[in-house]
């Protein structure tokens, strides 16, 4: 049998990312009347076929209200402004051909709103009551589930009963989950998002249960409350930020890592039995490229057209550089839309008139491209290839677990044999490392100068 020799460069350099402008051709500015970076709402109101986006740069009104919160709608044509909020809007939903909004706020200009509001008859009106004694708390989701209305946030009450964060509409009232305010919590549990997942309603957030490993998600089954897998998501500060169901099986995003002991890094998928990654471990959709040191921030997903849309916080998928945080997952293969490089955040976003609209941040270079951004190329035109994993061995890739540890994916379980090389070919570093499930243990080379070196693994393997 015929020796070979796996070599792969490591530039083990910082590197820093320039972001080039946007081509004008696939990504422009969505026209809003105010500046408004990092929008926390994107919506489209299919009752009255309205986009709306909500800002969090306040809008001086007058001397008697200050400043206040714009929420924008837009009819294909034009925007306006469709109220001004004492603080965020989060979330929008359509509910019995009514619109209905919530979030941190506590009035609108002089009238008192606590958090949940409706729309009729051009202006808007309390929908019920949210938070503790002194108003405060915030709803971050509102979600219709088989014709019944659920809040999720971080609130004590709703319209005056102890909800700990999760209430449903009843009849014309807001009611407790049964059980749900008696769970013995570690402090207030935070949740993000709730969803119905084989037969049982599941919410997702961050929280913990005293004297458990339950944490960030339960599930009710229509009497109790049960955790949804053994310690669901591992490490301190991992968290559940957004939840989908597409081709059968249950997608949970938000910010969570391999390192912690996860099977995915942002994002992961729940078949009702186990956990799967979500594209190949170490791969996939990163932060930084090659890199899994920080987690990607995957709060939004969205099914449309046969395809679950990803938004948030990430620069690569597939190695492939994105023009902003999205991309499009079809169960086997990652698809990044067209365009330079312009934004690593974009959330929330929704479909317009079979637009994409969605929310970059101030962080942004280009001032013209910070606040609602829409697309106007092909969607899905650069399909990645990356491929659920397979029985085949796959090749070996060189990762960063943390800043100057490496940590080498693809090998064969077992003992194997590294060496490092500088340039000019000497040998800088020899040493076994241990390989499980196609994960090397870390290599710490913090102590090795910045310089382009040759790792060789198993030069004597064949």
């Amino acid at each position: 049998m015929a020796r070979c020799c796996k070599r792969y460069l490591l530039a083990m350099a910082l590197a820093c990312t320039l972001l080039a402008p946007a081509s004008s051709q696939y990504w422009e500015e969505a026209g809003l009347p105010a500046y408004t970076p990092a929008p926390s709402l994107v919506y489209t109101d299919t009752l009255h076929d309205w986009l709306l986006a909500a800002g969090q740069t306040p809008i001086f009104v007058d001397p008697n209200y200050g400043s206040c919160l714009g929420l924008f709608r837009y009819n294909g044509l034009d925007w306006d402004t469709l109220g001004l909020f004492g603080n965020k809007v989060n979330t929008a939903v359509v509910y019995n051909d009514t619109l209905i909004v919530g979030g941190g706020f506590e009035y609108m200009q002089d009238t008192a709103i606590a958090h949940i509001a409706y729309y009729a008859e051009g202006g808007w009106h309390p929908y019920g009551t949210f938070g503790d004694q002194w108003g405060s708390g915030t709803i971050t989701r509102l979600r219709v589930i088989d014709g019944v209305l659920y809040a999720v946030g971080i609130f004590q009450n709703a319209d005056g009963q102890l909800s700990n964060g999760l209430a449903k509409r009843v009849g014309g009232h807001w009611e407790p989950m049964p059980g749900w305010p008696t769970i013995d919590f570690t402090g207030d549990p935070w949740l993000q998002d709730i969803i119905r997942f084989q037969g049982k309603l599941v919410v997702g957030g961050g929280f913990s249960i005293v004297g458990t490993n339950t944490r960030d998600m339960l599930q009710f089954d229509g009497t109790s409350w049960e955790a949804v897998c053994n310690g669901c998501l591992q490490g301190g500060l991992d968290a559940v930020g957004g939840l989908a169901e597409y081709q059968g099986e249950l997608y949970v995003g938000g910010i969570f890592y391999y390192a912690s002991g996860n099977a995915g890094q942002g994002i992961m998928r729940w078949d009702g039995e186990d956990w799967n990654s979500v594209g190949p471990v170490g791969d996939g959709i990163q932060l930084n490229d090659n890199s899994d040191a920080y987690s990607p921030d995957l709060s939004w997903m969205k099914v449309r057209d046969g395809l679950l849309y990803i938004g948030g916080s990430f620069r690569s998928v597939g190695h492939v550089p994105t023009p902003a945080g999205i991309c499009t997952w079809d169960g086997a293969e990652f698809c990044v839309l067209e365009g330079e490089p312009f934004s690593i955040y974009y959330a929330p976003f929704d479909f317009y008139h079979d637009t994409l609209y969605g929310g970059t941040s101030e962080g942004v270079d280009d001032p013209a491209m910070r606040g609602v951004i829409r697309y106007l190329g092909e969607l899905c035109a650069n399909t990645t290839g990356v491929e659920e994993e397979t029985a085949t061995a796959p090749g070996l890739q060189v990762t960063w677990s943390s800043p100057g540890v490496l940590t080498l994916l693809g090998l064969s379980d077992g003992q194997h044999t590294l060496k490092v090389y500088d340039a000019q070919g000497r040998l800088v570093l020899e040493q076994a490392v241990r390989s499980s499930a196609g994960r090397s243990e870390a290599v710490p080379l913090r102590d090795m100068g910045t310089a382009l070196y040759v790792v060789v693994v198993d030069n004597e393997r064949t």
